[in-house]
């Protein structure tokens, strides 16, 4: 059986075309017959179809035989598939112009009997073309069957791809709507976009997730119809996948809150629970906290997408294969990152070891520095059931950080751990006189004044003197510092050229800001 369909040459071995005689267009034979239509007029440009047969005895062009020439122009243009003619009648001759045409073009002309009746030929070859269809559609049940008993059976979506790749007989892919290969038969074989390849969309959810690409650009009718059932039971396939997928998210996602809540649990239920959703205890952790507009932390956004192909990615590619977790708060996101340590489970990797584990931190800056509007907080590594102390140290880092820091949008813990300690101590050591003693007539010359002394100061002191440094972080000229440190050596009578001087007025201005409430 021929999939492609029913052929001009096919048509003519009809028995009921025994006596039809081609004269014209010899190289057109394998055009494809898909309908079957008389022709009453010799204006047929607008109701031309693909793959049409025509019958017609020459009645509506009898006056002017010439115009059979631009009809079989018009059904090369349509991709028709023949035109046959019963002259005599009303047609002395088929002109040789129109002959000469047809094999130009390769339109079969096809010259029937007088006494043919248009009847006979329609049945017989409608007949012809519903058998086929009929055949197309019974391969076609067969082939969906097949494939949704791989998804139903849960046989794997690389054996699916085999037997795709075997029916159509070219390679193929599965592309996710992130470009990676999600699947491909032969199993390894790269990806390489060009022109002899043909692609369809896959969607779950009426979501576009990837793209099923074929490696040939012309496919039959039967291959068309396999393709068409590979993207539905692929679709099915990638869907059971991620109702998989958002139920162990939700549940990591449970387990998650837990952790972060700092509940009760004992090191040994963490380790558990832990191992069951795939976070394993023997990793290093540490958590991250982003702040920013809702519309960031949306599904579908920019953001969300290429950050969690960006971790993804760098979970999948570590030394040891990981899984971290993506969570969202409300209007923020928190990130549990995972690090293997050496793929031994059982040597124990001393956590924090600089050595050996590679920084989150530094893999995410250059994405999340991207976004305006987003403030990030890095806890510090920990073991899995210390997640809750990393997520309250990432909450501190963008408190203080972005306190102390107007310029900066990511923060670590450590690089801010001695000023919660002075926070800490603030609880039980009473800093208010001597914070009054060096700073207080800044602070109250900035209340009379709306100047922005106190800050200046804390500047310039944490850029280790630098005016450029310093207007750089208040966004303004470089002489306003100077004229501000003048004023500010006036007004505190502060000693700046001695280090243990100006170590005290550093950290008096530091607390002073992490207190400040506006």
């Amino acid at each position: 059986m021929n999939f492609e369909g029913f052929t001009v040459k096919e048509l003519l071995r009809l028995p009921v075309l025994k006596d039809a005689k081609l004269i014209g267009g010899e190289k057109g034979l394998d055009r494809i017959v898909r309908f079957v239509d008389i022709m009453e007029v010799p204006d047929i440009k607008g109701w031309l179809r693909e793959g049409a047969l025509i019958l017609t005895t020459g009645f509506s062009i009898r006056h002017d035989p010439d115009l059979l020439i631009d009809i079989v122009e018009q059904l090369d243009k349509a991709n028709a598939a023949a035109l046959a003619i019963k002259p005599v009648r009303f047609l002395a001759e088929i002109p040789q112009e129109a002959i000469d045409k047809s094999n130009l073009l390769h339109i079969p002309l096809i010259q029937l009997p007088l006494g043919m009746a248009y009847i006979d030929i329609t049945y017989t070859v409608m007949e012809q073309i519903l058998d086929q269809q009929a055949v197309l559609l019974r391969k076609s049940e067969e082939v969906y069957k097949m494939l949704t008993n791989l998804v139903l059976n849960n046989s794997g979506i690389q054996v699916m791809a085999d037997d795709v790749a075997e029916l159509i007989k070219c390679p193929i892919w599965v592309i996710s709507n992130t470009g990676d290969v999600i699947v491909s038969s032969p199993a390894d074989i790269p990806y390489v976009a060009d022109t002899n390849t043909r692609y369809w969309d896959v969607t779950v959810d009426k979501q576009f997730v990837g793209k099923l690409v074929v490696g040939k650009e012309h496919l039959d009718e039967f291959e068309q119809v396999c393709v068409e059932q590979a993207r539905l039971v692929f679709s099915l396939e990638l869907m059971r996948r991620k109702i998989a997928m958002d139920t162990e998210v939700r549940l990591r996602g449970s387990f998650f809150e837990e952790l972060l809540l700092g509940l009760p649990l004992s090191k040994q239920e963490v380790e558990d629970k832990g191992r069951q959703l795939g976070l394993l205890s023997e990793w290093i952790w540490e958590v991250a906290r982003i702040e920013g507009e809702a519309s960031y932390f949306e599904e579908q956004s920019a953001f969300m997408l290429e950050l969690n192909e960006l971790i993804r990615r760098e979970s999948e590619n570590r030394r040891v294969k990981v899984r971290s977790h993506i969570q969202k708060q409300g209007d923020r996101l928190v990130l549990l990152l995972a690090t293997g340590n050496g793929g031994d489970p059982h040597k124990k990797q001393q956590v924090g070891n600089e050595a050996t584990v590679k920084e989150w931190s530094r893999v995410l800056t250059p994405f999340l520095t991207k976004w305006s509007g987003i403030h990030t907080g890095f806890g510090s590594k920990c073991s899995l059931w210390e997640a809750h102390r990393s997520y309250i140290e990432a909450k501190k880092a963008i408190f203080i950080g972005t306190k102390l820091d107007r310029n900066k949008t990511v923060f670590a813990f450590n690089e801010v751990e001695m000023f919660q300690l002075l926070l800490d101590a603030s609880e039980y050591v009473q800093f208010d006189a001597l914070i009054e003693k060096k700073i207080g007539k800044l602070s109250h010359y900035d209340q009379e004044n709306g100047t922005d002394l106190v800050s200046t100061l804390y500047y310039y002191l944490s850029t280790g003197g630098s005016l450029m440094e310093t207007a750089n972080q208040l966004y303004v000229h470089r002489n306003s510092v100077k004229y501000r440190m003048d004023r500010i050596k006036e007004i505190a009578d502060a000693d700046l050229d001695n280090p243990l001087s100006r170590f005290v007025y550093y950290l008096c201005t530091a607390f002073f800001l992490l207190r400040r409430t506006d």
